[in-house]
């Protein structure tokens, strides 16, 4: 193997059981909930921890393998526990700084660590699969499984100047994360080439005679390397303090030979690039040159390499001092020979900028596309009555840089002369109009976070706190904030209203969309700098969204949005940064438990009525819940959610798990008893609709959030409330008597002071007969009622409640009758002293038995 050293530690960590195919058995529910408690937790922490390395500028210190999984240390110093309770401890996977072996728990493996990605742009760390550690093997150029066992399925790879976790979301997958492990790291560089790519036929030629030229690159000699210039690319760091234009940049090939160029990274700042160094969005600009190794005999081939017998391009990944970066997906594609025989003078009328707006101060203009690929060299001039005007106003030009003073804003009616040499050696240029900022561009700020939740509000405020107040009077006097823009350099934050996807920015104008706020909440000029809050607006239609995430989960997570100033000619004045969290909405952000709902501290507690139907099925009581307010008066959402039900199922398997959307007796009744009576219930309720931002709207494109809870629900046979009360001389106790008889006889009196209870009662609520054949005859009667329910001895096929007493199998005393008429209950062979305990089985029309029951002593 290549021995390519990896200054890293890995550690391996967390043993977690994916939440994704849980059973829901009564002895386990607690262990599981605990568990999504805790990888919720995790997603939590990670998030915060994200947000503080990513904009808040903390880097991570030190990763440890604890039991359970890992912790990790923040320079800020605090440290986040990402662990689940009972897992073990993880491997700890060492890299030898030196000979760049791996070592797992001590013991040398016979692997060394190698750094970048594979040919398919995979990263080549360790990682573990299936219970192993795999390794990459450089000779084979793929990954191999070792003999090692990891102790968990989540580790961390330390590499140079940045850390990633790899580690289980909350739903058991796989995620990685990348973190900075020092104040200057580079944790992730996103660049996509669309310049150098194969088939764009960078032009050259050879100069066919001397060239006198007044341009940075000087005269020309018959005969020499002319190169048309490289389109440049764009490229965003993470996180976005991450000063790219100080790094070393290269290209290189899987061979980990470098490209014979020269990479520089610019600030990119919009329509303009300032002479600043950094890029507050992390935008950069990358521009390659050809360096002196590339001659007019080998640039036809210089990136090529045989194949067959045929000369390809090489592909490069894009190298950060040293390390790669990016896929292998960079191509220097040179003319041929015979290509470049083909080339022609340019015409003069097609020369041209970029872009024609002018920042106060110092910036550097670039021809555009077109120009730029038959230029050899350019530079700026002023001629005629332009040079008059731009001398009057102090404006200056030195190469393609252009410099105007403070008193020059807003110039109107410059032009600019460009002067190109061609890769044919012909000289061409023509006058460019101008436009110049109307104030200085002031340095760019960064305001608190924000945290957003989808929901069916469409806006969010900005505290801007002192930022706009402080606004330099001559930004303040030109801004125009109806050209104030909003954009994000993400493409899976929100579309906002006027979309485009230029660059991969989102952009949303008009003042109407970004309203600037006073203390007091009142409209704010940005004149009269008074603006302390931005309020911006989400494009929001009825309960639809637009995102550019074509993946639903992209919505979620941190963004950096910019919110810029401009003058009336679209010049950029002032930027400022805005970090957001953008979150899922919860149930409870929607609905609120009904407090008349039989609810009893978040379990629901349900009666089954079987007064009215012959085969009775359990329905979900009606509004559980109150539906949350908006700002203007209106419901969060339209309806009750819809539920699914989670229970054993008696009749067949009282260990069997069913989930369905209603429950039936049949699958809950047994042996005329009500088995399961604790379910679990999932409530759901679809609330908001994402349209991806696809260029149609169609039912493909739509993405919907849906919010949901779980909780408990106890469920009992209206008669499980009926209980046995013996009377004597007005006070209820839980012993009956029996008389000489054998005769426990039944309640009499009313309570009055006259009349005072006494007796054998049948007691439900408020309500009380007593047990004798006159309250509970043989035959149903709507004149015999107990709670509103028919009680008889004969037969519940009328929807009556069938009474029948028996003692249990422990009691003394023989049969157990309800004598006729207002007698009692006789409990037969019972002798002076004995006792026991009465049993009364109440047996609904659908077959469902409760029982209540009383001791009783002759």
């Amino acid at each position: 193997m290549n021995k390519k050293f990896l200054s890293a530690i890995l550690f391996g960590a967390l043993m977690v059981s994916s939440t994704g195919t849980f059973v829901s058995c009564k002895d386990y529910d607690d262990d599981i909930d605990n568990i999504n408690k805790e990888l919720t937790d995790i997603k939590s922490k990670l998030s915060d921890l994200e947000s503080k390395v990513t904009t808040g500028g903390a880097y991570v210190t030190k990763i440890e393998s604890v039991e359970g999984g890992l912790k990790v240390s923040v320079s800020d110093g605090t440290s986040y526990n990402l662990t689940i309770a009972g897992t073990p401890a993880g491997s700890t996977v060492v890299i030898d700084k030196t000979t760049g072996e791996i070592s797992i728990d001590g013991t040398p493996t016979g692997f060394f660590a190698t750094t970048g990605t594979t040919p398919q742009g995979e990263s080549t760390a360790p990682y573990v699969k299936d219970g192993f550690w795999y390794f990459y093997d450089d000779a084979t150029k793929a990954f191999v499984k070792s003999e090692y066992k990891a102790s968990g399925n989540a580790w961390a790879v330390q590499k140079g100047d940045s850390v990633v976790l790899h580690i289980p979301n909350e739903a058991g997958v796989m995620q990685e994360i990348t973190l900075p492990t020092s104040s200057s790291a580079l944790t992730a560089l996103n660049a996509t080439p669309s310049n150098w790519t194969s088939g764009k036929n960078i032009a050259w030629s050879k100069a066919g005679a001397d060239v006198t030229w007044a341009g940075k690159k000087g005269n020309v000699t018959a005969g020499q390397l002319l190169i048309g210039q490289l389109g440049s690319e764009t490229a965003t760091v993470t996180p976005a303090s991450y000063d790219l234009g100080a790094q070393e940049l290269t290209l290189v090939d899987i061979d980990g030979k470098t490209a014979p160029v020269t990479v520089t990274a610019t600030a990119a700042e919009g329509d303009y690039v300032t002479d600043r160094a950094a890029s507050p969005s992390g935008k950069w600009n990358l521009a390659i040159a050809m360096t002196d190794e590339v001659t007019a005999d080998n640039i036809a081939t210089a990136f090529t390499k045989k194949v067959n017998g045929v000369d390809k391009n090489v592909k490069y990944a894009l190298a950060v001092n040293g390390t790669v970066m990016t896929g292998y997906e960079y191509v220097i594609d040179t003319q041929t020979v015979n290509e470049s025989k083909t080339n022609t003078a340019y015409n003069k009328a097609n020369i041209g900028l970029a872009s024609v707006n002018v920042a106060l101060g110092t910036s550097t203009l670039s021809l555009n596309a077109a120009t730029a690929a038959q230029a050899y060299d350019s530079y700026l001039t002023f001629e005629g009555a332009n040079k008059t005007l731009a001398e009057a106003k102090g404006i200056t030009v030195d190469g393609m840089n252009i410099t105007v003073p403070a008193t020059a804003a807003a110039t109107p009616g410059l032009s600019v002369t460009v002067n190109i040499l061609d890769i044919t050696g012909k000289i061409a240029k023509n006058n460019v109009a101008l436009t110049i900022a109307g104030a200085s561009v002031s340095e760019t700020e960064t305001v608190a976070p924000v945290s957003i939740k989808i929901s069916t509000v469409n806006s969010f405020s900005v505290d801007l706190g002192t930022i706009f107040t402080n606004l330099d009077a001559n930004i303040a006097q030109n801004a125009d904030a109806t050209k104030t823009t909003v954009t994000t350099a993400d493409g899976n934050f929100f579309a906002l209203t006027n979309t485009t996807a230029a660059n991969g920015l989102f952009n949303v104008a008009g003042n109407d969309k970004i309203a600037f706020k006073k203390a007091d909440g009142g409209a704010a000029t940005i004149a009269a700098r008074n603006a302390t809050k931005a309020v911006i607006t989400l494009n929001y239609i009825g309960s639809k969204y637009t995102t550019a995430a074509k993946d639903l989960a992209n919505i979620y997570g941190t963004f950096n949005l910019t919110l810029t100033l401009k003058d009336a000619q679209g010049n950029e004045l002032k930027k400022v940064i805005v970090p957001v969290t953008v979150s899922k909405p919860e149930f409870d952000d929607y609905y609120t438990a009904n407090q008349y709902a039989g609810w009893n501290e978040g379990v629901l507690s349900s009666v089954i009525d079987n007064s009215t139907q012959d085969t009775p099925a359990f329905t979900m009581p009606t509004n559980l819940y109150t539906i949350n307010k908006k700002a203007d008066g209106t419901g969060m959402t339209d309806a009750q959610p819809g539920y699914v039900y989670t229970y054993k199922k008696a009749a067949v398997d009282n260990s069997e798990v069913k989930e369905v959307v209603s429950i039936t007796f049949n699958d809950v009744v047994k042996d005329g008893f009500l088995k399961t009576t604790d379910y679990k219930v999932k409530a759901n309720k679809k609330v908001v609709t994402v349209n991806a931002l696809t260029g149609v709207s169609n039912a493909a494109a739509d993405n919907t959030i849906s919010v949901s809870k779980e909780f408990t629900m106890k469920l009992a046979p209206a008669f499980n409330k009926a209980k046995l009360v013996y009377y004597t001389n007005g006070v209820a106790g839980t012993v009956a008597a029996v008389n000489a008889d054998g005769i426990i006889a039944p309640l009499t009196g009313d309570g009055t002071a006259n009349k005072p209870k006494n007796g054998l009662a049948l007691q439900y609520g408020d309500e009380e007969i007593a047990v004798s054949t006159t309250a509970i005859p043989a035959s149903e009667s709507d004149d015999h009622k107990l709670g509103g329910y028919k009680v008889t001895t004969g037969s519940a096929a009328t929807g009556a409640v069938v009474v029948e007493f028996a003692k249990s199998a422990e009691s003394a005393g023989g049969s157990v009758n309800l004598e006729s008429g207002n007698t009692g209950v006789k409990i037969a062979d019972l002798n002076a002293g004995q006792g026991g305990e009465l049993v009364v089985t109440f047996t609904d029309y659908a077959g469902i038995k409760t029982q209540a029951t009383i001791e009783y002593k002759k």
